[in-house]
């Protein structure tokens, strides 16, 4: 054995050890409001933290130590204060940043909730069901994807597709498909009152959250409808899916409604996790968070419905055989939108 190699795992192995555990005091801070407190109010002692905040000091202590340990907290030790950089609580409490990344604090509780019933899909067949994560899953998505599509989509988004924008203002249907909560369709029929907008998604609870939401706005409306149930009579100029095609159980067939269902002049926007085909290219740490929801949750909750299982990594190369084989005869990687973990595609009929 080798003894170098031994300890560098046992250093490494330590570090992801920590990173789950501070992930858990994280969401703790989150569900408490903790989070909240110190981006108010950054700096103090655990008990003048405590005090503030309403909160109990013995986990505040506690919880701001790991924290401190972990890097995402400062700590003095002569003073025995406490603070919280205001640039960590742009991914940490302020969910009106797009760099916030709160959402992770849900869905990651959320997928080790489930990992029993992954270990024994992983043994004998068959996955866990997206309803078997509850809602917290369903929260910890919408927290996750509305901040960068409130700041971004309808100002940056749509206007890098060529000639969309344009289009859009004098009115055009539209269709979200996969739409969670509603957070993408609710701010596409905001921003352009011209158009009718349409939102599609197989949770019948995400469903109602996005129907709460969207009752005093008129030209959106949403649907319990997979991609297969979406109607092909009155197709739709537009036709946007934010990291959905992944987790359908027959990619490929979505693929092709979502092509019936376009004008011949329609538009496809994509979004999809940047990753490439190929495993060797994605080893990285994103592509280790990558392959690990996707393992979780991505692809067991397509194979729970006897689904291709396609994963979160399927990557760039194969989405465009995908397209291709679903008869789209355009496949366009939008470069000119920069996202660390997203890739945009415009696919045309």
């Amino acid at each position: 054995m080798d003894r170098v190699r031994i300890e560098t795992f046992l250093e490494a192995f330590t570090e992801h050890l920590a990173g789950a555990t501070t992930i858990g005091l994280l969401a703790v801070a989150d569900r408490s409001g903790l989070s909240r407190h110190l981006m108010e109010h950054p700096s103090g002692t655990s008990a003048e933290i405590a005090e503030a905040a309403d909160l109990e000091e013995r986990y505040v202590r506690e919880i701001l130590s790991g924290l401190a340990a972990a890097g995402i907290v400062e700590y003095d030790a002569g003073s025995k204060v406490f603070t919280m950089p205001a640039e960590h609580s742009l991914f940490l409490a302020d969910e009106t940043s797009p760099y916030f990344m709160g959402g992770w604090l849900d869905m990651i509780p959320a997928v080790m909730s489930q990992v029993e019933g992954v270990a024994t899909a992983t043994a004998h067949g068959g996955g866990v069901g997206f309803e078997e994560y509850g809602r917290t899953m369903i929260r910890g998505i919408d927290r996750g994807n509305a901040p960068s599509q409130t700041v971004f989509l309808t100002k940056r988004w749509l206007p890098a597709v060529p000639e969309l924008a344009e289009r859009l203002e004098k009115g055009a249907r539209i269709a979200d498909v996969g739409c969670g909560s509603g957070t993408a369709a609710i701010l596409m029929a905001k921003a352009y009152p011209n158009c009718q907008v349409v939102g599609y998604d197989v949770s019948a609870d995400s469903v109602t959250v996005a129907r709460s939401r969207s009752e005093d706005i008129e030209n959106v409306e949403f649907h319990n409808y997979s991609v297969e149930e979406i109607p092909t009579d009155h197709p739709f100029d537009l036709i946007t899916t934010f990291d959905v095609i992944h987790d359908l159980p027959d990619p490929a067939e979505g693929l092709e409604c979502i092509r019936e269902a376009l004008k011949p002049d329609g538009m496809f926007l994509m979004m999809e996790p940047e990753a490439s085909s190929h495993l060797e290219n994605n080893l990285t740490a994103a592509g280790a968070l990558l392959y690990g929801i996707s393992a979780l949750h991505c692809m067991t909750q397509s194979l729970a419905k006897d689904g291709a299982g396609l994963g979160a990594a399927w990557g760039r190369e194969l989405a465009e055989e995908y397209a291709a084989e679903a008869g789209f005869g355009s496949f366009q990687r939008l470069d000119d939108i920069s996202n660390r973990f997203s890739a945009f595609y415009l696919l045309e009929p």
